[in-house]
């Protein structure tokens, strides 16, 4: 028996009975694989993809987990599939030195916000794994806002507003409004128009330096009178030319759902004005992740007619 937390164990249960994510990985492991190479797989899990470089023909997988519970079931999993081949470290990648230089670093990191498991600053320190001309997988990701136009979500953030038994409820309603949520949005609940989704971050993972605090601001020109309940955020992850991951509501679903970032009360806009949004993601590791968002209504003359701003600090 395995001492592994049912939550833990459930999730990757749920990643490997997601095809559209296998599939991507697999196709990325059968372009860049070959014969005799070695692969370092950073934050292996079940250790699935060090395995299928390996039977596409590594030489040498090696294998960092830093949870010893999953270490030992990946253990155990080459056992009972005769992989040989194979090595596994029971440490963070950042605290390895002296291992031989890859040709393949492969790592899926990755949360429902894109950065939530820090895969910028795993990232960032796995490139001294890589030979000169090795590859990185995956090697880009592009972070997408758009705002929401159904009031479902909100509502249901807001539930404290119907509290009942004579109480004020408006702190732990802040709380509550000071968060990111995991959730499915659809494309109906989105602005309507082709120019809904924008994008506001975008890291090349394969070279320079990745800032852990990244900021973007967005803006939408309103055609048409609406009410704004919050923004919904997905990501674009590349990883490799050609094959691509996403989490937009308008793509195939996988296990990771989008963000919902709600307002403290809905923004009505008239016909003529500017929505804007202003967004701060940090993810240095002693933070985990943070994340804050700034909406501002705009009259038609440009004047700033209101402002609201949450943090999840607060939350």
């Amino acid at each position: 028996m395995y001492n592994l937390p049912m939550s833990a164990i459930e999730y990757q249960r749920l990643i490997m009975n997601d095809r559209v994510r296998m599939d991507a990985f697999a196709k990325a492991l059968r372009q860049t694989v070959t014969p005799g190479c070695t692969v370092i797989d950073v934050g292996s899990g079940t250790g699935f993809l060090a395995f299928l470089a390996r039977k596409l023909g590594a030489k040498r997988c090696i294998l960092i987990e830093r949870e010893e519970e999953f270490l030992e079931l990946s253990r155990a999993i080459a056992r009972r599939n005769s992989i040989r081949g194979c090595e596994f470290l029971h440490a963070h990648s950042a605290e390895i030195r002296g291992l031989p230089k890859a040709d393949l670093v492969v790592s899926e990191t990755l949360g429902n916000f894109a950065y939530e498991e820090n895969i910028l600053e795993t990232l960032t320190d796995a490139r001294r794994f890589l030979k000169k001309g090795g590859v990185m997988i995956p090697q880009r990701i592009e972070q997408y806002a758009a705002p929401l136009v159904t009031q479902g979500l909100w509502r249901e953030i807001a539930s404290w507003d119907h509290a009942n038994h004579d109480l004020d409820w408006s702190e732990a309603r802040r709380k509550s409004m000071n968060n990111m949520y995991v959730k499915i949005v659809r494309p109906r609940d989105l602005l309507p128009g082709t120019g809904a989704a924008k994008r506001w971050d975008d890291a090349d993972l394969t070279g320079g330096k990745l800032r852990s605090i990244r900021t973007g601001e967005l803006q939408w020109h309103i055609g048409s009178p609406v009410t704004i309940y919050g923004f919904a955020l997905w990501w674009v992850c590349t990883l490799l030319p050609g094959i691509v991951l996403s989490t937009s509501p308008k793509e195939p679903p996988t296990h990771w759902q989008q963000i919902f970032l709600p307002v403290e009360q809905p923004l009505r806009l008239a016909k003529g004005e500017t929505l804007r949004l202003g967004l701060r993601s940090d993810s240095r590791p002693a933070v985990k992740i943070n994340v804050s968002w700034t909406a501002e209504q705009i009259s038609a003359s440009g004047k700033t007619m209101g402002s609201q701003s949450m943090d999840m600090r607060k939350g």
